[in-house]
């Protein structure tokens, strides 16, 4: 069997993009870390300003500057849409594109085993489409941080879909209006590229139906710059700056300055590697931290802190905070508040005590986890997972992945493979095409995809296999799975649509996860002629996973991660509003 049915000019495209298309790699922004982050620009003079909390802290003295997302934009090329693409594209827009596709791809030098081929036949070609690529660079974004982008094809052009293709490296800029017909110029500050994904689960009414002109490359965005970073010293003052940065690189001794001050009105801020996956509770961290170091004045304001924490209507998550970064001198208090009979008391104070490393607010803080009727159970999960230096957490997290609530096997699962725990078993599928993460151990089967930040497959349960006889086959006839009873072996077409060529019957073990390796793996053969992967798009794998499920061929429940799934762990934070941190 041939180990790809597709034309030459494929082939090429996807030599070239074998080696031009960055992994899945870097610090990916997800909405845990939104919800961290203060957006606003003014500090909390209002409710906050006779708190403890807030007096005498860094955040008392002026505010964070450049905390908005950046929004990028450029013009690229998707490719593998067979008959579906257009030439169409404004002669400005095209005259750019061909610029950069020779910058990125050289794609005039030949190339063996296949011919030379120009950006200028690409474009031509209705194989490919030229699109408008659209993303938002997280605030305090450093270079390398992954962020998904949005792909459009252009307006009024004759393209028809861009489901299963592509996306050629693209420049982004900073976003501008422009007449039609204008090419976007100025700096470049990221770059995207890789598969679309298209909504799988398209409808017939005008609520659920997909688009196919447009399409997400989750994880797509990588910053090119570091975003500048600077707390706005407000009034200007050079002694507080010079006391704004000894303080926080007193917090954050390293190798590398955290802080620098440039003038009376600004302190440089570089975000330390530790906190690089967490850059909204460093943030927020910073703002919290009190100038003084004295010892009194901290034992005095502990305290100060703790009875300000019992009163229901406090900022709770900005007391914790604030006693974080105290520092284990507040310990003695803390260790007073974890076992208050008010749950928020001990929630928040084992938090703090938690991110000092404290086994006993770690040992309260699984009791969270465990508890069925918390309101701060999936918060108690994610304190868990950030712990990463107290192997214990773990323990409690791998526990929760047995949990009866599916909900509660996601958070925990979600925790941990941040940590790459040993309890998940991660296998890479394609060359970025997505993660397939198995979970044994869990005593449910489901089946758990993400749509956001990355392109991951996660199979719950243990030796997941599909249910016979079936017949499946996808709406746009890329393939089809078929297995009749007789025997526990899958039959599985391959059919490129664009030509309507099929491959020979290739078959498989029935097994789901092996199933999800040789749908979505890369096309080949090994040495006894048998097919390795079959090369389809994580949006075709996702629609055929849930088909199975949908039809019980496959006993499992299906869960595609939701827009809002950080709701799990607590409402996202409103804009200046720090204590719903948590």
């Amino acid at each position: 069997m041939q180990s790809r049915v597709m034309d030459h000019k494929f082939v090429f495209i996807l030599l070239v993009s074998a080696t031009l298309i960055a992994p899945l790699s870097g610090c990916i922004w997800d909405e845990e870390n939104r919800a961290k982050l203060d957006l606003g620009v003014a500090p909390e003079t209002n409710s906050l300003a006779n708190s403890p909390t807030y007096r005498d802290t860094i955040g008392s003295l002026g505010y964070f500057d450049g905390m908005g997302a950046m929004r990028v934009r450029g013009y690229g090329l998707v490719v593998g849409l067979g008959k579906n693409g257009s030439a169409d594209c404004p002669r400005r827009v095209r005259e750019r594109l061909i610029q950069t596709m020779y910058k990125h791809y050289h794609a005039s030098s030949r190339m063996v085993g296949s011919r030379a081929i120009s950006p200028e036949s690409l474009i031509e070609d209705k194989d490919t489409a030229v699109v408008v690529v659209t993303g938002d660079i997280p605030p305090a974004a450093s270079t390398g941080a992954r962020f998904d982008v949005s792909v459009t094809a252009l307006p009024g052009t004759q393209t028809k879909s861009l489901v299963g293709g592509r996306l050629y490296t693209t420049d982004l800029e900073v976003y501008r209006t422009m007449p039609s017909g204008v090419s976007i110029t100025g700096k470049i500050l990221a770059r995207a590229s890789g598969p679309l994904f298209s909504n799988p689960f398209s409808g017939d009414d005008a609520a659920t139906k997909s688009n196919v002109r447009q399409g997400t490359v989750v994880s797509g965005g990588h910053a090119t710059k570091d975003r500048r970073l600077r707390f706005v010293v407000n009034p200007p003052s050079y002694r507080r700056a010079q006391q704004i940065e000894e303080r926080i690189n007193a917090q954050f001794s390293g190798s590398t300055r955290v802080a620098n001050a440039a003038s009376p009105s600004f302190v440089n801020i570089n975000i330390p590697r530790s906190f690089e996956s967490d850059t909204g509770h460093f943030l927020e961290l910073v703002k919290s931290l009190f100038i003084s170091r004295d010892p009194a004045f901290e034992a005095t304001r502990a305290r100060a802190l703790a009875k300000e924490l019992a009163r229901s209507d406090a900022p709770h998550a900005r007391i914790a905070l604030c006693l974080e970064g105290l520092g284990r001198e507040s310990l003695p208090v803390l260790d007073e508040l974890y076992a208050s009979t008010l749950d928020y008391v001990s929630f928040h104070a084992s938090v703090a005590g938690l991110r000092l490393n404290d086994h006993v607010a770690a040992d309260r803080m699984a009791l969270f986890s465990r508890d069925e009727g918390s309101p701060f159970r999936f918060k108690a999960i994610r304190a868990l997972g950030e712990t990463v230096q107290m192997p214990s957490t773990a323990i409690t997290l791998r526990e929760l992945l047995h949990d009866d609530d599916p909900r509660v096997q996601v958070g925990a699962y979600e925790q941990l493979r941040k940590r790459n725990d040993r309890s998940i078993v991660s296998r890479p599928i394609g060359r970025d095409n997505y993660i397939l993460d198995l979970i044994p151990t869990s005593k449910t089967s489901f089946v758990y995809v993400k749509r956001q930040n990355q392109r991951r497959i996660a199979l719950f349960g243990n030796d997941l296999h599909l249910q016979l006889p079936l017949l499946y086959r996808s709406p746009d006839g890329s393939v089809t799975i078929s297995a009749d009873g007789s025997d526990d072996l899958l039959t599985i077409l391959r059919t490129v649509v664009s030509t309507g060529t099929t491959s020979p019957p290739i078959h498989a073990p029935n097994n789901l996860a092996q199933l999800a390796i040789l749908l979505g793996d890369d096309p080949g053969v090994d040495s006894n002629g048998e097919a390795t992967g079959l090369g389809l798009d994580y949006g075709a794998v996702v629609r055929a996973l849930h088909e199975l499920c949908e039809e019980k061929s496959i006993r499992a429940t299906f869960m595609l991660e939701e827009p809002n799934v950080a709701e799990l762990f607590g409402p996202s934070r409103a804009m200046g509003r720090p204590e719903s941190e948590l």
